[in-house]
């Protein structure tokens, strides 16, 4: 005897396969709105970095001593750009 159509079970157990592949992929770290939000705001603060661009970072200037030779003491004074949010924290030194 040959089988010719799905059974009730079977068309509701694909159904059900076909509910958790979906749910599976909507749940996904790929289709995450924030993950993508943050991914934006990083290619943003990348941009004004390489642009020197620091209009939205807050600066603190910065004295730092190196010590050159086990005996020669030099004093720079540095820039800290910083940038924070309640998931982005990312801060650039520049002399």
């Amino acid at each position: 005897m040959v089988k010719n159509s799905f059974t009730l079970f079977e068309t509701l157990l694909s159904i059900t396969i076909l509910f958790i592949i979906i749910s599976g992929f909507l749940n996904s770290s790929y289709y995450d709105e924030k993950a993508l939000e943050n991914s934006i705001k990083l290619n943003t603060l990348e941009n004004k970095f390489n642009t020197n661009d620091y209009s939205s970072f807050s600066k603190d200037n910065e004295e730092i001593t190196i010590i050159k030779n086990l005996s020669q003491k030099e004093k720079i004074t540095i820039s800290k750009y910083s940038f924070e949010n309640e998931d982005i924290k990312i801060f650039k030194y520049e002399k």
